[in-house]
């Protein structure tokens, strides 16, 4: 049996004025921590006065089990995006 592995997934979505909403893919990190503070950091980055026409919105992080080697790359990494969920399921 492998050993469990765990990093922190977050689910962005799409927004764009007058299209609507769609899956813009997946991040994943090292920690909750490390994760939120991405999160902060590209919405410090985005307009505070206006919404903007097109911008991805990403979800609460939380905890996935993944496959052991994909968990080794996000630690080494810091963070790995793609375009679909990498998770086994989501234990803990």
């Amino acid at each position: 049996m492998s050993k469990q592995a765990f990093v922190a997934e977050v689910e962005w979505t799409e927004k764009e004025r007058g299209w609507g909403q769609r899956p813009d893919g997946f991040t994943y990190y090292p920690s909750i921590e490390k994760a939120k503070a991405a999160i902060e950091k590209y919405w410090d980055k985005m307009p505070k006065d206006e919404v903007p026409e097109c911008y991805s919105a990403p979800s609460e992080p939380k905890y996935v089990e993944v496959d052991p080697v994909f968990a080794l790359l996000v630690e080494g990494k810091g963070v790995v995006g793609t375009d679909k969920s990498c998770k086994i399921s989501n234990k803990r």
